[in-house]
């Protein structure tokens, strides 16, 4: 299937720059420290960036989870239930996800078109930054998520068992 394959890019995609966001992260924090201690004070705009990495590595990062299939499961519960109850109790899990995705994806653009006509800035130290490069981070993961959740239930429906 051909969704499956995109999905699978996409996956990449979110996770090297989920992986980039990280290192940076990192670095720039290593050095905001090492600065500190040299300089007696931190580089300018540090934290805002390591700010905005994080809601990158937040909303990618849901997806990658889903598409992992690392979110918690009771087990308990869930491995004691027939093979039909447990289709069916994805099958209405990814729904809701769906739903919550498209909702919240929806929000998200109308906060980012609504950010992008003001032009809305943040103040990164000495620099001044759009804040609607950010703000388009939130629909577009809730988007994968969306995607995500239809291949699930296309596999549901294909292979008459659960995904695990």
């Amino acid at each position: 299937m051909w969704l499956s394959g995109f999905v699978n890019f996409l996956y990449n995609v979110a996770r090297n720059v989920v992986n980039a966001c990280l290192a940076l992260t990192v670095i720039l924090v290593v050095i905001d420290v090492a600065w500190r201690n040299i300089a007696g004070g931190g580089l300018q705009g540090t934290v805002e960036i390591s700010e905005y990495f994080l809601v990158v590595i937040g909303f990618f990062g849901i997806f990658q989870t889903h598409h992992d299939n690392g979110h918690i499961t009771v087990d308990l519960l869930f491995e004691r239930m027939s093979r039909r109850v447990k289709r069916i109790v994805q099958y209405v899990n990814n729904l809701l996800i769906l739903t919550f995705s498209l909702f919240f994806m929806y929000s998200g653009i109308e906060r980012f078109w609504s950010a992008f006509q003001a032009g809305e800035t943040n103040w990164f130290g000495s620099h001044v930054l759009p804040v609607w490069i950010l703000r388009i981070i939130v629909p577009l993961g809730f988007l994968f998520l969306g995607i995500q959740s239809l291949v699930n239930i296309s596999k549901l429906n294909r292979n008459n068992e659960p995904v695990r």
